[in-house]
């Protein structure tokens, strides 16, 4: 989700105060969220535009709440936020690390089809 630069000066602040009542230290986020230490280092220095997997487990972690999307987080099922969750680990937050997901997926859903039984009219 793309956050306007209000909403992202206001997320910002909050993970530099959580970071500051919890004391800890960016390895210490890096270790607890399992984030990449660059990426919690860009994080918190308020060096994004979206709210995005990282952003996400960093702002669990320091317990900042990021309003509507908890909400809409909490209507999805389960299973699927498991799944989402795996995905966004694969991903390197490039063009093309999405298109090799993208493309590995949908190899996996050609075997899946083809699958003895499976009706392939549904891919």
């Amino acid at each position: 989700m793309k956050l306007t630069g209000k909403q992202l000066g206001d997320l910002y602040n909050e993970i530099v105060r959580a970071q500051a009542k919890k004391c800890l230290s960016q390895a210490d986020i890096a270790r607890m969220s399992r984030v990449h230490p660059s990426q919690v280092a860009r994080i918190c220095s308020g060096q994004f535009k979206t709210i995005s997997h990282n952003v996400l487990q960093i702002c669990k972690t320091l317990g900042v709440g990021v309003g509507s999307l908890e909400q809409d987080a909490d209507e999805v099922a389960p299973e699927w936020t498991a799944a989402k969750s795996s995905l966004l680990r694969l991903w390197d937050e490039t063009p093309e690390g999405a298109l090799a997901i993208a493309k590995l997926l949908n190899a996996m859903a050609d075997l899946h089809a083809a699958r003895p039984g499976k009706s392939q009219e549904n891919t």
